[in-house]
């Protein structure tokens, strides 16, 4: 089931082999804009082991020029959250000043050329959360698979570029570039005192961009749709 809580958004058909995929899981999904509730999940819950994402809070959205291009994704079993993400109309050369506001340590590498473009459309995506109790059923996968259809696909979003920042570890890039499908991974910031929201814990301190464009993203659909037959 789909229950829409959006002002205008909707799951576009191209991604109908996820909501397949979900129903016969048994998980309904919702897309909504509620931030103080997303917050509070994230904040409380004892399984989600990093801060919560400053560009996500009600505050920062209430500041932004274009609050209603932002999106929140809930999977929910029985009627309780189990798993979340989040995504938004973001330009990766402004991230440093925003995320500056919360983190005066972060030291910002220069941003690839790929992201600086003014003719592109970038939406960022963070909040990525899976309860234990659901884990090993590919949901986080599927959760960002969804995202990214939903941003590259809605005609009232028109993105061109799906960007986020993870941690630096041995499993975290590879599993940005190999089961999230995004095309490329570059060093991007260190933060002295560690923890960037919903990227990385108190002892992460390096941080990398990952991004992947539409065209890139659909070259790779017939593959990922293989691994949902």
């Amino acid at each position: 089931m789909i229950e829409n809580k959006h002002t205008f958004l909707e799951i576009p058909s191209s991604a109908l082999y996820l909501m397949n995929y979900f129903e016969n899981l048994g998980y309904d999904v919702e897309i909504h804009e509620n931030w103080p509730d997303l917050a509070k999940i994230l904040t409380e819950s004892p399984d989600y082991e990093y801060n919560m994402d400053p560009t996500f809070t009600q505050d920062f959205l209430e500041i932004d020029d274009r609050p209603n291009t932002a999106f929140a994704l809930y999977l929910k079993k029985d009627g309780q959250v189990v798993a979340t993400y989040a995504a938004k109309n973001h330009l990766p050369k402004t991230i440093y000043d925003n995320l500056n506001q919360y983190y005066p340590d972060l030291k910002i590498s220069s941003i690839p050329k790929i992201l600086n473009k003014d003719d592109m459309a970038y939406f960022y995506s963070s909040c990525q959360w899976v309860h234990t109790d659901h884990l090993g059923k590919k949901l986080g996968v599927s959760l960002d698979l969804l995202k990214k259809h939903i941003i590259f696909d809605s005609p009232k979003l028109g993105a061109d570029v799906n960007f986020a920042i993870h941690k630096i570890n041995d499993s975290m890039k590879s599993y940005h570039l190999n089961k999230l499908y995004y095309s490329n991974s570059e060093a991007f910031a260190t933060k002295d005192e560690g923890g960037i929201g919903g990227a990385g814990g108190d002892n992460d301190r390096e941080y990398n961009i990952v991004w992947t464009l539409k065209e890139s993203f659909n070259s790779k659909l017939e593959d990922i749709k293989s691994t949902y037959k």
